[in-house]
């Protein structure tokens, strides 16, 4: 029997230049996740070696990590799942698919859902929020539009690096779970990086800065750094209290909010019952979540002002 410091010369010989990374492993779910009628059953004799010696590796070490180099156990190739939360047993295809509406959301006074909570976020899955980190901002998939209009594409902000679905154990770099590596990331012209966006399964999706893993500002950013204060606000809704879809209106609520917001925190409220939609007059929508006199996405921020003048608003509007 060869030594085990043979085996990376094996198994590189085994491979015939496949590369063993995350990509290829998200390829590997992706193709397993989909019915049975719809896979096509063949495998290069490469991989097919491959993926035996794995499995008799993967049997022949499990009880015995003591003969393991530590180079080799200090580094595993496969990524971990966060147990409990909202982790599950969906697969990468899921992921990048998403669940999106059947057309883009609106906002117009004769909307049913007003006074109802609509979350724009699309869906974690595996225990992570579908995102894009780029710059050292963390960026979120909306699920409005399903397919934004390339002109609003501004410069490219870098390729994926890194495919992960760990975001929060990455190296560094440009960072995804729903883009893959070497893809471009750009930002959305007028938005001052509040949003980006990106090809997720063939259509270009946008994504909107919001805290992650307790961190939001880069150093000294405002609310209208990561709200955006450049782009026409045509219409808002809050849950609970309706739709002001009077442009002027909407865009003195923004400079009230934007005037009078007071910095609380870095993280993102908890409570997911209530939300402000905001539409621009570039077609778009941003999400912040709405707690007691506070907003929230890229950092929490505390405004009683605002409140007060969306329920002004709304009374004189009836």
């Amino acid at each position: 029997m060869k030594k085990l410091e043979c085996l990376p010369e094996i198994t590189q010989h085994s491979l015939g230049g496949l590369t063993a990374d995350s990509r290829m492993l998200a390829n590997i779910r992706i193709a397993a996740a989909q019915p049975v009628s719809a896979r096509r059953f063949y495998l290069r004799p490469a991989l097919i070696t491959c993926l035996a010696v794995t499995l008799c590796l993967g049997l022949g070490l499990w009880g015995m990590p003591h003969l393991l180099p530590a180079s080799v156990t200090g580094n595993p190739l496969m990524s971990s799942q966060t147990a409990g939360g909202n982790a599950d047993s969906n697969s990468v295809g899921s992921l990048q698919q998403m669940d999106v509406s059947s057309g883009s959301i609106s906002i117009n006074g004769s909307s049913q859902d007003s006074g109802t909570y609509r979350n724009l976020f699309a869906s974690s899955r595996n225990g992570s929020d579908p995102l894009v980190m780029v710059g050292g901002a963390v960026y979120r998939l909306l699920i409005s539009p399903t397919n934004m209009d390339s002109s609003l594409l501004g410069e490219s902000l870098g390729e994926v690096t890194e495919y992960t679905m760990e975001p929060a154990l990455s190296t560094g770099g440009v960072v995804s779970n729903v883009v893959f590596a070497g893809e471009t990331i750009y930002a959305v012209k007028g938005m001052n990086g509040a949003m980006a966006a990106a090809s997720v399964s063939g259509s270009l999706r946008v994504f909107q800065r919001v805290s992650f893993s307790g961190a939001a500002a880069l150093g000294g950013e405002t609310l209208g750094d990561t709200l955006t204060a450049s782009q026409n606000v045509t219409a808002m809704e809050l849950t609970g209290l309706g739709i002001v879809d009077d442009p002027a209106t909407a865009q003195t609520l923004l400079k009230t909010l934007l005037d009078n917001a007071q910095y609380e925190s870095a993280s993102a409220g908890s409570d997911d019952t209530r939300s402000l939609l905001i539409r621009l007059d570039n077609g778009l929508l941003m999400q912040l979540m709405v707690g007691d006199d506070t907003v929230s996405a890229c950092g929490t921020w505390s405004c009683p002002e605002f409140f007060d003048a969306y329920a002004a608003a709304m009374a004189n509007k009836s």
